[in-house]
């Protein structure tokens, strides 16, 4: 009997009411590439309305088309309840299935888009060149149930103090946070859903974002953890990136020229699972075409779809959060804490030079020192900053080992290795600089005269970095 006929003969017993061990056999086989135990091998080939199989000399071919009340097999037509009982049955075992590691094949492109964004031109120049894991300290967290008043009476050494939160509910050191927010969902809006982390500008958000994306991609059992820095979008929604950009980055790991729709609606079945955990890096650098950036987030996880399904933990500049207070209501949020001085400033610095290809142990413990000499009060202040602190070695390694006399010589470091940094992205001649300084200066001095004279320099660095 020939493979078509062997199959219609089963699929005639199962139909009557009288099929054995062998025809159940028979079809569960189909999806393994051979029609029964012994015999040829098939190929499948799968579509909305059937299946056509072939076997593997190429000679036999047998169609099976599915129909609104049951179904076709070669020239015959099968209809009755038995009959869409086999329909749904074939379905099922024809269906192409989609072999992907999800977590693993997203863990490794994660690990592809941290590593980008971690190469820093700035440094990189200058022969520097370190892992984040090499220098990072753990940054806190506070939650936050409402915008904090600002204090206004601040001493001029204790400028950070400004920006102290007034309206916390609770603090967190990293690890517990990870824990419990983000394994055990322990958040009061979102049940660990929503997570917005919200900070300064050189505060550590999206480093602090980036251990969070490993942390849950390691930790967490089958989670898909999807960074998207959000300035790449350029325009697009959330949803078309991860459809048209991100998934077909990942399938190209899995040796696949482009995404097909069977791959996209198994990526849509890991978001119905919950399994997604959506990392979005810098919410204030989203290109919107009216509106602000936080208003934009919200109508695209009103409008359904995949983001509903996901976990997600985004960025986002404190300015632009406390600008927009009823935007992206659902969301806990938690502000990152500066580091503590002295312990977690000179870890850093410890940490910092022994990166170094040639670690400079002795050049950290002197940076150290010069920090701790009376009249470093305010310089000590600013460096609990971490891209502040980055700058502050970087130039005393460039320096030699000199400190600025000044807050106001530190700012003109920062602002000088903010124009070498971004000078590729953003060329500028030494006339534009000198009349954008000029500018910055004008506008950080109007906003800062109510708190403390001469912070303009900081302006700049808020309105840069």
């Amino acid at each position: 009997m020939s493979v078509p006929e062997e199959l219609l003969a089963s699929i005639d017993r199962i139909l009557n009411g009288h099929p054995d061990d062998a025809d159940w056999l028979q079809l569960q086989q189909l999806r393994l590439g051979a029609v029964a135990p012994g015999s040829q091998s098939v190929a499948i080939n799968q579509s909305a309305d059937g299946a056509t199989i072939t076997t593997g000399d190429g000679n036999h071919i047998l169609n099976i088309v599915f129909q609104a009340n049951g179904l076709r097999v070669g020239e015959r037509d099968y209809q009755g309840d038995g009959a869409e009982m086999l329909r749904s049955l074939l379905q099922e075992i024809l269906k192409p299935k989609i072999e992907i590691d999800w977590p693993k094949v997203s863990r490794i492109l994660l690990e592809h888009q941290i590593e980008r964004l971690t190469s820093n031109p700035l440094t990189r120049n200058e022969g520097i060149a370190y892992r984040t894991e090499q220098v990072y300290v753990p940054l806190g967290l506070v939650e936050r149930k409402k915008v904090s008043r600002r204090r206004e009476d601040v001493s001029p050494e204790q400028g950070s103090l400004l920006y102290e939160e007034t309206e916390i509910t609770r603090k967190f050191e990293h690890e517990d946070f990870l824990e419990q927010v983000l394994r055990r969902g322990q958040s009061p809006r979102s049940g660990g859903r929503r997570i917005a982390v919200i900070g300064e500008p050189g505060a550590g958000k999206t480093t602090l974002l980036q251990q969070m994306a490993r942390w849950v991609s390691e930790k967490i059992a089958g989670a898909i953890s999807i960074w998207v820095s959000l300035a790449d979008l350029q325009g697009r929604s959330l949803e078309d990136y991860l459809l048209e950009q991100w998934l077909p980055a990942m399938v190209q790991q899995q040796g696949q020229a482009e995404a097909s729709t069977l791959v996209k609606d198994a990526l849509a079945a890991q978001f119905r699972a919950g399994h997604v955990w959506l990392l979005l890096d810098g919410v204030d650098e989203m290109p919107v075409v009216a509106g602000n950036p936080l208003g934009e987030m919200e109508r695209q996880a009103r409008l359904g779809g995949l983001l509903t399904q996901a976990r997600i933990v985004l960025t986002c500049r404190l300015n632009l959060w406390d600008g927009d207070r009823h935007a992206l209501d659902t969301f806990d949020v938690y502000r990152t804490l500066e580091f503590a001085y002295p312990g977690q400033v000179e870890q850093f610095v410890g940490q910092w030079f022994a990166a170094l290809p040639e670690a400079q142990v002795g050049q950290a413990e002197r940076l150290c020192g010069a920090l701790r000499q009376p009249g470093k009060e305010r310089l000590r202040d600013l460096v609990k900053n971490p891209l502040r602190l980055t700058l502050l070695c970087f130039n005393w390694y460039l320096g030699e080992g000199t400190l600025p006399e000044t807050k106001a010589g530190l700012y003109e470091q920062f602002v000088a290795d903010f124009y070498e940094w971004k000078r590729e992205r953003f060329p500028t001649m030494a006339a534009q600089r000198r009349r954008l300084n000029a500018a910055l200066g004008e506008l950080a001095g109007k906003r800062s005269a109510r708190r403390e004279r001469g912070f303009g320099y900081g302006m700049i660095l808020s309105v840069s970095f």
